[in-house]
């Protein structure tokens, strides 16, 4: 008897789901990403900074925790977007200051400061066109 690939896929897939579940304790709690009033908040910021490497000013948006000092170092998180995103990505379609405040509430992180540009190092930056051209692509090796 012939096995066809799709027929091997799924049983394939069907033994790793009841073979190997995923560990309940990796699982995000309930409400993770929720604003809580309670907590301390941080601060997002937009800036603009100059690029060397493209050659304009560009934009990208920093994190800054709760009760931030100048004088202080603290580490640095860079977060990217996926492909199609943007310097907004993360904080238009999820909520990294709220998750990072309420983790800090929590003291289950250390503060540190999260950058979070536009991927893509080229003078025209949006997403726009064929996002897999190569002019387009090159771009992410420039950041």
């Amino acid at each position: 008897m012939k096995i066809t690939k799709p027929l091997l896929f799924v049983l394939t897939m069907c033994i790793s789901i009841v073979g190997f579940p995923q560990d309940a304790s990796l699982i995000a709690p309930e409400g993770f990403d929720k604003p809580n009033a309670n907590n301390p908040q941080g601060e997002v910021m937009e800036i603009m900074y100059p690029s060397k490497t493209v050659g304009i000013d560009r934009k990208a948006n920093i994190y800054l925790p709760p009760n931030y000092s100048p004088n202080k170092a603290y580490p640095v998180l860079y977060l990217l977007h996926g492909i199609g995103g943007d310097e907004r990505e993360w904080l238009d379609q999820g909520t990294p200051e709220v998750i990072m405040d309420n983790l800090y509430a929590e003291n289950k992180a250390k503060p540190m400061i999260i950058v979070i540009p536009n991927g893509r190092a080229m003078k025209n930056d949006r997403a726009e066109g064929n996002f897999f051209a190569e002019d387009k692509n090159s771009g992410i090796c420039n950041l």
